[in-house]
Order: C-alpha cells, then sequence, then structure tokens
C-alpha cells in the first residue's frame, strides 16, 4: 500500500491537521492518520527550521577564525545541514520521507514556509518524489478537511522555494562578511565585543537611530491654524483650513490671496 507522509512546520499544525482526519494516533515525532483518500499517512513536522546553511567552519577549517586574510567567504556552492539540537526530530522526519511515494508540502502557505519543507525534503534525499502542496488561510477543521481534498501540484509552488532560499543565502553572505569586516575593524579601533550586521537588521536600526535623533534635536515652535464660521440651512459649523502657518504674518498673507 503506499504510503503518503503530510510534512508539517511545527506540532501545533500537525496536531491540527490529525484532528480533521477519522482516526489520529499521535507518536514520537509524528502522527498516525487515516482517511478514505489517505488510507496509509502520516503526519510529521519540524520545529521550525530543522535544516539551516553550513557554518563558514563547516566549509573550511580556517574560516573559523576571524580574520581580514580570509574576507570575503564566498562558498562554491551553498549547502546545507541539519540545525544545531533538532538532529532527533530531522531523523524521525526522514525515515518517513525515505519510505513515501507521496509527500504533501502542509507548511505555512509563504516563501518562509515553502523553503522550510524543501530543505527538509532535498537534505534527506527525496526531492524526485511525487509532491503535493496543501493550500488553505485557515486551520478550522472543515477548511483542513477541503484542503486535502483540494491538493495542488508541488511544482507550481516551486519559485516560492527559490526566492526563499536566494533571501537565506543573501543573509548568511551580508552576516557573515559585513559583520567579521565590520567587528574586526572596530576591534583595530580599540573597540571591544561583537558588532552584528544584518541584511535587514542593520538598515532597520539606523532608521530607528535616524528618527531618535530626531525626536532629541526637536525644537517646539509655535504655529498657527485658520478657522471659519460656515452657515447653511440646518445651522452653523466650524471648519478648520488643512494647513499650518508659521506666523501671524504668514496667515494674513494668506487671508488676502
Amino acid at each position: 500500500m503506499s504510503k503518503t507522509v503530510i510534512l508539517a512546520e511545527k506540532p501545533s499544525q500537525a496536531s491540527a491537521y490529525a484532528d480533521a482526519f477519522d482516526h489520529s494516533e499521535r507518536k514520537d515525532g509524528y502522527f498516525v492518520v487515516s482517511h478514505k483518500e489517505f488510507p496509509n499517512a502520516v503526519i510529521t513536522y519540524g520545529f521550525g527550521h530543522l535544516v539551516s546553511l553550513f557554518s563558514p567552519e563547516d566549509y573550511h577549517k580556517e574560516w573559523k577564525k576571524w580574520n581580514l586574510d580570509t574576507l570575503p567567504l564566498l562558498p562554491t556552492e551553498y549547502q546545507f545541514k541539519v540545525s544545531d539540537g533538532k538532529q532527533k526530530q530531522y531523523t524521525i522526519v526522514k525515515k518517513h520521507l525515505d519510505e513515501a511515494d507521496t509527500i504533501i508540502i502542509a507548511t505555512d502557505g509563504d516563501r518562509e514556509g515553502e523553503a522550510i519543507a524543501r530543505l527538509i525534503i532535498n537534505l534527506s534525499g527525496n526531492n524526485h518524489k511525487q509532491l503535493k502542496r496543501l493550500w488553505i488561510n485557515s486551520l478550522e477543521k472543515e477548511e483542513i478537511k477541503k484542503g486535502f481534498l483540494n491538493l495542488r501540484n508541488g511544482e507550481e509552488f516551486y519559485s516560492s522555494y527559490k526566492e526563499a532560499e536566494t533571501r537565506q543565502i543573501a543573509d548568511w553572505l551580508v552576516g557573515m562578511n559585513l559583520s567579521r569586516l565590520y567587528t574586526l575593524y572596530m576591534q583595530k579601533s580599540g573597540m571591544k565585543g561583537v558588532f552584528s550586521i544584518g541584511r535587514v537588521q542593520t538598515p532597520t536600526l539606523y532608521l530607528i537611530y535616524q528618527r531618535n535623533k530626531e525626536i532629541a534635536a526637536f525644537v517646539s515652535k509655535p504655529f498657527y491654524e485658520l478657522y471659519g464660521n460656515f452657515h447653511q440651512e440646518k445651522g452653523v459649523y466650524q471648519g478648520k483650513y488643512a494647513e499650518r502657518f508659521d506666523s501671524i504674518a504668514d496667515l494674513e498673507t494668506f487671508k488676502e490671496k
């Protein structure tokens, strides 16, 4: 009998899927489920990222030491490994993927979720198998049931996976190289510690820094607004001109226009 493996992103998600099946039994790291559409199925899951990019020293031992002479760190091929502390769950997931005839990707429906599943499938050596995609908007039981009856072709979402993988690599390149470069130069200037640079983190921190500087340098000054009373059949109402004026003179000049 062919085996279907449903790959969820996290335990709570897997549990919600299991509740939508006619029968489910919880095991260590997975659920055994059955339904007329899936008479022999297993739901297993990650804890978010079970797979991550190699560390620099995984490529070359000399890359472990922070040294200007080794920069930039540019692997010829980017490789992935089981994330630290997640070997046990990865082993469980891989066992079921190895036994699967069909794999249903049931991680979150975004680029990150797609990459989480695909990277596990790739590292386990099962990317040649038939891939289906569960595409739902909520974890309501009826929505889940409907989604499993209307699975989509996994190839439709390949580009989403590649987008997320490319972002991961870009984060690695920026973080690993610029953090080391900046830290080493700052240490040469007498500063202690490690200075982290991130593709998103650093520009965001700079925006916060700029805003704090603006707040610190803010000097309050008076301004003037123009109000008018307007009469109409049902009574009188007050209106305010949208712009403000820096001085009475500016306001009076405007009124004379």
